[in-house]
């Protein structure tokens, strides 16, 4: 079961999952999820959308990027603005420079805006040590603009030249050197910081590509430029420079950090070099269409909720005699949470989600922060 808990002027539903039950007293019950995320020691938030507010556009909704795109450019027969966040944009110079010049538009779009009360109550949430994880599909990186520190670090298994990293070593108050080397926020689809080589993989600033991506040209890698110039003078025969291409996370394409990515969820799962793994789950603002970060959720849920409540809540008697769902209702209001959704709408399709989250805040990310 999951209790119900709309926040204040959130629109009207006309209908909720059979599992979801209206709690008598939903006030209590709100202020039991806020005592509970301020008690929680090991919070992990996977989220989205936080960043609408900060003026990025999100994706699904009906002005979100896949809509205005498709509505931005009628004569390129567009299915949806989806189109041009598949890894098939680089099949056609047009379309690599329409994905380009969007890049571009979302990048200025990002460096102009601060954070959100959300993003503020992060960092809130690590200065007082409660915050184990941010998992964000965003890829504004206005969480580091915050003070969490950003990035995906060097995969340990990983053998071979380092590559750049995008992790600055800022606000990770852990109190142990394994979490200080891991950033408090990990991007899920990369970020608007960085463009990398589709040849030999090194990774540069995008910002200082920018005009090139304005005008719909991916750049050239200036290493395999560089490396070029080289084995010319030496004789020997050429290989090809690459271009530079944003370093987020299209459909039908693998996370060029998804090892990185896999390792810190499964230390996150389960605990590492003698810290437990995450004892609350937030998740915010996201669909949850998105495979990857569907089984995320479920698998931290099983977690969180097979280490039981680190607290009692304390709750009057019931009358033994009322009926069957009124004593259910009442058991459901005395568990403890330990998987809260927050969003305006319940992900679809509802039959997935049984069992997954203990109450649903039906609501803006920013009101509830």
């Amino acid at each position: 079961m999951t209790l119900f808990l709309p926040l204040e002027d959130s629109p009207p539903v006309s209908s909720i999952p059979s599992f979801v039950i209206r709690p008598s007293e939903p006030d209590i019950q709100l202020a039991k999820v806020v005592k509970t995320i301020l008690k929680a020691r090991r919070i992990v938030v996977i989220c989205a959308g936080i960043s609408v507010k900060a003026g990025i556009p999100d994706f699904r909704s009906s002005e979100g990027l896949f809509q205005t795109l498709k509505r931005d450019n009628p004569k390129d027969a567009l299915s949806s603005g989806k189109d041009l966040f598949d890894a098939s944009v680089f099949n056609t110079e047009h379309k690599t420079a329409l994905f380009c010049q969007m890049i571009s538009r979302l990048s200025d779009l990002s460096q102009a805006a601060q954070p959100t009360p959300f993003h503020r109550l992060l960092r809130s949430l690590d200065d007082h040590r409660r915050l184990l994880r941010v998992y964000t599909q965003n890829i504004d990186a206005i969480e580091e603009k915050s003070g969490l520190s950003f990035g995906v670090p060097e995969f340990e298994g990983k053998r071979g030249k380092p590559r750049n990293s995008t992790f600055s070593e800022v606000g990770d108050p852990g109190p142990s050197t394994a979490a200080n080397r891991t950033p408090r926020c990990i991007p899920l689809h990369g970020t608007l910081q960085q463009v990398h080589c589709q040849i030999c993989t090194n990774s540069f600033p995008l910002n200082e590509y920018l005009p090139s991506l304005a005008s719909g040209v991916p750049p050239e890698c200036p290493e395999c430029t560089s490396m070029e110039h080289t084995r010319q003078l030496v004789g020997k025969r050429a290989r090809g420079v690459g271009k530079l291409r944003p370093s987020v996370v299209l459909y039908n394409e693998a996370h060029k950090d998804g090892e990185g990515v896999g390792d810190i969820v499964q230390k996150d799962l389960i605990g590492s070099k003698g810290r437990s793994g995450a004892d609350l789950l937030l998740v915010v603002g996201t669909s949850l269409r998105v495979p990857g970060t569907k089984r995320m959720v479920r698998e931290f849920s099983k977690a969180v909720h097979s280490r039981g409540s680190s607290s009692k809540e304390s709750s009057p008697g019931g009358d033994e005699q009322a009926p069957q769902q009124q004593q259910q209702q009442s058991s459901q209001q005395q568990q403890p949470l330990k998987a809260i959704y927050l969003n305006l709408d319940f992900p679809v399709p509802t039959r997935d989600w049984e069992g997954v989250f203990d109450a649903w805040l039906q609501g803006d990310a920013q009101t509830f922060a």
